[in-house]
């Protein structure tokens, strides 16, 4: 017994031993690893404590956004092109319609693409691969055709759409699924005009400018098509990151350049004739850290007016660039998800972890600013704790609209952030969209609603 009791001693002795070595070899492994150039972090910023501090615009004008006039907008021939209109809407808001789109989000179906709207009707690619054409008045599906087969997840990327019409009233849509096709279709019949395969899987949403069709591929090239054959007329080659997450932001068209969101915080502005890079910056909060800390994909759109370009990153910095110079106006720290709305002399944009912030444009100073719940399900016994999603805004009659994580619609005072009324909805897959005098939502089970 004892000589059994002096092995087993001897085997967890051992056995220690060995357990120590293993532990030493990690730490001095993690060591060696992290031998990084000396970092200065004395300009770094951390963004996810609410204790950063912002320059406020001066008392007066804290309660006047000095937005534009409310116009009423007919047509969305791309994403989030909505974003620069103050749109013209009668309140209060009433619901007219419902229609299934046959998709809702899951974990494999983390993006629904957003509807495109021409000449009164709605065009949506769903996550099945079916395109619908629905009429905006009454919501009645007009046709369903089935454009891509055995989709299986949009893990890599969501469907994107873009459209266009010409003075004969001739509807042509474009789309992709995150595949490597890219297919034209006629917007009046739903038949196929062409269909072409690429080399490698599309990530992002598509642009529509003067018959050429711009996005970007997997392996970091940005691609000029013509829309009318769908061959390429340029490609570039931007660069991409591989820890990069999926998303629906696409190329915006200014001053014949086209600027192209990109991962780990960077983005491209590039000449929109021959796609040579005129310059390049990186926004995310991380920049000046090593690259396995860039966690600053750019997946809002980029917003321009007037010379001026804005992006938000979504790790934690939102920066303004003078389009020619490349000057950088101003930073805040201020990261998101969303894509901003801009109006007049304000930029507001739905901040990370429940933050919403009123900007003056031109210097950065913020106008107003509220916070909302950064967690969702705090006190829930039956669900877990999560990060509370935002959706939005949309500026319709100088109100802010977005949605909370729980399916509540919150309709803010644009001039002075105060919270009018809300409403609910449920549940928003995508922010909401306005044109031609309503708002529409598409929920996460794939639920279209209307209201005016």
């Amino acid at each position: 017994m004892k000589l059994m009791n002096k092995k087993i001693n001897l085997f967890q002795f051992i056995k220690y031993i060995f357990i120590n070595i293993i532990f030493l070899f990690n730490i001095l492994f993690l060591i060696g690893c992290s031998s990084d150039p000396k970092i200065d972090f004395k300009e770094s910023v951390n963004v996810f404590e609410n204790r950063n501090t912002f320059s406020y615009v001066e008392e007066s004008k804290k309660q006047n956004s000095e937005l534009d006039a409310p116009i009423n907008s007919l047509n969305i021939f791309n994403s989030k092109s909505y974003n620069l209109i103050n749109s013209a809407l009668n309140f209060p808001l009433e619901k007219q319609w419902e229609v299934d789109t046959k998709q809702s989000l899951d974990d494999s179906i983390p993006l629904l693409s957003e509807p495109i709207f021409i000449l009164s009707k709605i065009y949506l690619i769903n996550s099945n691969g079916s395109l619908l054409k629905i009429d905006s008045k009454n919501g009645k599906i007009l046709w369903e055709k089935q454009i891509f087969e055995n989709l299986g997840n949009s893990i890599l990327g969501a469907p994107a759409i873009s459209g266009k019409y010409n003075d004969q009233n001739d509807v042509t849509i474009f789309l992709h699924t995150g595949t490597d096709e890219l297919v034209s279709i006629d917007g009046s019949s739903g038949e196929v005009k062409w269909k072409k395969k690429y080399k490698l899987p599309f990530r992002g949403g598509i642009t529509f400018f003067e018959d050429k069709l711009f996005l970007s591929n997997y392996e970091g090239d940005f691609l000029s098509i013509n829309s009318n054959n769908g061959e390429i007329i340029w490609s570039v080659t931007l660069g991409t990151d591989y820890s990069s997450v999926y998303t629906n932001a696409r190329p915006i068209i200014a001053k014949n350049k086209i600027i192209v969101p990109g991962t780990g915080g960077s983005f491209f502005v590039l000449s929109s004739k021959t796609g040579e890079v005129i310059w390049t910056e990186n926004i995310s909060s991380n920049s000046q850290l090593p690259k396995i800390f860039h966690l600053g994909d750019i997946v809002a759109n980029p917003v321009y007016y007037e010379g001026i370009l804005y992006l938000v990153s979504q790790s934690g910095f939102m920066s303004a660039f003078d389009i020619d110079t490349e000057e950088k106006i101003w930073t805040l720290p201020i990261g998101g998800l969303e894509t901003p709305v801009l109006s007049g002399k304000t930029i507001f944009v739905n901040g990370n972890m429940g933050s919403f912030v009123a900007i003056n444009r031109i210097t950065g100073d913020v106008r107003w600013k509220k916070e909302y719940d950064s967690y969702a399900n705090i006190d829930s016994y039956f669900s877990d704790e999560t990060v509370a999603i935002y959706k939005g805004p949309v500026l319709v009659d100088s109100k802010l609209l977005f949605s909370d994580h729980y399916g509540m619609l919150k309709i803010l005072d644009a001039n002075s952030g105060t919270e009018l009324e809300s409403l609910s909805i449920g549940k928003l897959a995508i922010a909401p969209i306005s044109v031609n005098k309503k708002v529409f939502f598409l929920r996460s089970d794939g639920k279209l609603l209307a209201y005016e």
